[in-house]
């Protein structure tokens, strides 16, 4: 039996979805006495991404304070939104669904790794409060590369750190980057449209599979 591995975005993927990203946006934003709606935040963000100017979920945030009138620094706002992140993630922790999907790939001896925007040391730290760093064989950052997603360089790092072939490899994203990055590498591309961005988008961008939730990635990974 040949073995293949499985490349994991995380943020949107292996945790949250476009109602918890909705709302954090709007915690966020009521720390600054600027008040709206999950369903505002929401609509901004499919409004960026229609216009591409989405570059990432805090910045959601910092575009509808100014819309707003409200000045307030894009790092203070991202600070703000990583500490609400983090009380809310330590809260939940990982959840039985991503548990049990994670059991189930490794008891099929699937090599793990996750290929995020996260920074290094964040997501280590996520992992570790998690307990599930050691799911992991492979963990690419930003840190030390001159081009990220959508290049197909992170992901040809990790597949190597997992000694396999592209072709051998899945690479599992709710956002166009990921399913770009992983066909350029050579990988079978999974999109999990439980973001911000469309089924549709995400079969643009290079999906060759869509699924509602991660439950389905066992399946998938065991057919030839």
């Amino acid at each position: 039996m040949h073995r293949k591995g499985l490349l994991f975005d995380f943020d949107g993927t292996l945790y949250g979805d476009k109602e918890f990203w909705a709302s954090t946006i709007q915690e966020t934003l009521d720390d600054f006495q600027v008040h709206i709606s999950p369903a505002e935040a929401l609509e901004k963000a499919r409004n960026m991404i229609r216009n591409r100017t989405f570059l990432n979920i805090s910045g959601v945030a910092m575009a509808m304070a100014k819309e707003r009138g409200v000045d307030i620094e894009h790092e203070e706002i991202r600070t703000r939104f990583f500490e609400r992140l983090d009380r809310a993630m330590d809260l939940s922790g990982p959840g039985d669904e991503l548990l049990t999907v994670l059991n189930t790939l490794r008891s099929a001896s699937i090599s793990l790794g996750i290929v995020s925007f996260v920074r290094g040391p964040r997501l280590a730290r996520r992992l570790q409060l998690w307990k599930i760093d050691n799911y992991f064989r492979t963990v690419v950052t930003p840190e030390g590369f001159s081009e990220f997603k959508p290049s197909p360089a992170p992901f040809l790092v990790a597949i190597k750190q997992l000694d396999l072939e592209p072709a051998k490899c899945f690479v599992v994203g709710d956002e166009p980057v990921d399913m770009t990055g992983g066909k350029k590498a050579g990988a079978r591309t999974v999109g999990v449209p439980r973001g911000f961005f469309t089924e549709e988008e995400l079969k643009e961008a290079g999906a060759e599979t869509i699924i509602p939730s991660l439950s389905s990635l066992p399946k998938i990974v065991a057919d030839p």
